[in-house]
């Protein structure tokens, strides 16, 4: 949420200085909509180049191409083609580099690195679970006594995770997610209280259904959503 924060944060105070400069005349006339939109996109490549995410290099690019195309006489490229070489490079990217990415997650209240979470999970039980995929579809259920945290990666493909079997002895648990041109359902049991703390970018974290919570148990969600859409239904 702090980074959500940050990121908004600069959008704003850079939309207000582009509005001023643009009122005196020092900046070429262009709508309101559209120098918000170069604004944000501006702030996306910045905030992918930080975080070496390669699909948001590329769609920022490409989206950027599409809203200047005739100031860069490429009509003839936008939109379709240029999205399509954003795509095609993204899954390039993913398959070439995914592995070589350092990430940082959570767990246990603890900053870990991708590296540190491949030697936890070589050697999980059933309170910690990790599930990924790609280029395909695929239901999980997490059947577990003494559920903690659950790792899910998806990219490219539909995933489905049910909980409904999961207990959570120690009144919280933590689910981390690395979604990207995905489509993920966590089925959630109503009795659940959800925290949302996902890092989105186009995309959305959608909920169907009313839980029924008192407070606790606790699931928190963290991680990175791009270009995907996560839908928490609560049964």
């Amino acid at each position: 949420m702090k980074k959500e924060k940050i990121f908004w944060g600069i959008f704003f105070i850079l939309a207000g200085v582009f509005l001023i400069v643009g009122r005196l005349g020092r900046a070429p006339e262009i709508g309101i909509i559209k120098l918000l939109f170069t604004i944000f996109l501006v702030a996306l490549f910045l905030k992918s180049l930080v975080r070496r995410d390669c699909t948001g290099i590329l769609f920022s690019v490409a989206f950027f191409c599409i809203l200047y195309d005739e100031e860069l006489y490429i009509t003839q490229l936008t939109p379709w083609t240029v999205l399509a070489a954003a795509a095609l490079g993204s899954i390039g990217c993913s398959m070439l580099f995914r592995n070589r990415r350092r990430r940082w997650y959570y767990y246990q209240g603890e900053k870990k690195s991708s590296e540190e979470f491949e030697k936890i999970f070589d050697t999980q039980d059933e309170s910690r679970v990790f599930f990924k995929n790609s280029f395909g579809a695929s239901t999980k259920y997490i059947n577990s006594d003494e559920f903690e945290f659950a790792q899910l990666e998806c990219s490219f493909g539909g995933l489905k995770v049910y909980f409904d079997n999961a207990v959570i002895q120690k009144g919280n648990a933590t689910v981390q997610l690395d979604v990207s041109f995905a489509g993920v359902e966590l089925y959630i049991p109503k009795s659940w209280n959800v925290i949302d703390q996902v890092d989105v970018t186009f995309g959305g974290v959608d909920e169907k259904n009313k839980n029924q919570s008192s407070g606790t148990p606790t699931l928190t969600l963290l991680g990175d959503v791009s270009f995907s859409g996560v839908t928490i239904i609560y049964i």
